[in-house]
């Protein structure tokens, strides 16, 4: 009986929750990170860019044990479309413009973050009836926690169970969006959003970028190792977390993907408790100066954009399973 060889690949998240699943299955454990954490346990890493390449040569780790691949974020995007072509799809006649709020694919985050941005885009719409709001939703979004929040908020919707547009009486319209998402992007004049994958799928889009860190309640921010596995029912957890997530934030120089890339704010981004009136205001702010948002657009030449990503990880998983040790 030959022994069927496995392999745990993980393309994100806790480094911690590869580690113990390895183990368990006593397995080989491929990861694609930014920093080389697990040396002894990992089988083979792969790096989404130069900085990170660095980092592993100053950590002692052998070059046989990674593998530069670019970023995976650039592969989920589609080849940047015409502009003209993603206004016809989101129904956008001449005149009209529109802006996306990207609420994220973490519970935590779109939970409330929905009904937070769609308050924040009703206070803008009343001044700027021109425009449209798309509310562009991940596929792997909990449409009945999305509910929960916007019921949470006193907010009104169509569409029943999967709620397709916010009701209520001001101008013009705030569709949630979830067969078009690049397209509803590609059509906006800016897209904001909290920190993410999703910033670098704007930034690949060629779309000017606002990002926004409520710190409102910032127990409920997810963090990696032992402090995100403690139960928040725990006496004295909450307490503790909070702390940690503010110490963190003072040592983090940027939020925002493009800026941590970079190590530079190309795009603008905010940090703090923030209200929706607030962000509305920062949205004001920049859609009233072109030349600001043209000159982030143009902040975004920093940035590698190389695709095939996914196809180097294929090739180096296959070359695993295919070799007879």
């Amino acid at each position: 009986h030959k022994e069927v060889k496995r392999l745990v690949l993980q393309l994100g998240g806790d480094p911690l929750f590869g580690a113990l699943l390895s183990a368990k299955l006593r397995c080989g454990w491929m990861i694609y990170t930014k920093r080389p954490k697990w040396k002894k346990r990992v089988e083979h890493y792969f790096v989404p860019d130069s900085a990170s390449e660095e980092r592993f040569e100053l950590q002692g780790v052998k070059k046989d044990m990674f593998t530069k691949v670019g970023n995976l974020i650039f592969d989920s995007t589609p080849e940047c479309k015409d502009l003209d072509e993603a206004r016809r799809v989101m129904g956008l006649s001449e005149g009209e413009e529109a802006i996306s709020f990207l609420a994220g694919s973490r519970p935590f985050e779109y939970r409330d973050g929905f009904a937070f941005f769609t308050c924040a885009a009703m206070e803008f719409l009343n001044k700027h009836p021109n425009y449209h709001v798309f509310l562009p939703v991940a596929p792997v979004v909990d449409e009945n926690l999305l509910k929960e929040g916007l019921k949470s908020a006193g907010l009104n919707w169509s569409g029943g169970s999967k709620p397709e547009e916010i009701l209520w009486e001001g101008p013009n319209r705030i569709r949630f969006i979830r067969e078009n998402n690049f397209e509803a992007i590609k059509a906006s004049s800016l897209a904001v959003a909290f920190p993410g994958t999703n910033n670098l799928q704007i930034v690949s889009l060629s779309v000017p970028l606002l990002a926004v860190v409520p710190m409102n309640q910032v127990e409920n921010i997810p963090m990696d190792g032992i402090p995100g596995i403690i139960p928040m029912s725990v006496p004295g957890a909450k307490a503790l977390k909070k702390k940690l997530v503010y110490w963190y934030s003072k040592r983090l120089k940027y939020a925002s993907l493009p800026n941590r890339m970079t190590g530079k704010e190309i795009v603008p981004e905010h940090r703090g408790v923030m209200t929706p009136s607030m962000v509305a205001a920062l949205v004001e702010d920049l859609i009233s100066d072109p030349e600001r948002l043209s000159e982030i657009v143009r902040g975004y030449s920093c940035i590698y954009h190389e695709r095939g990503a996914a196809a180097k990880i294929a090739r180096k998983v296959s070359d695993y399973f295919s070799s007879g040790n």
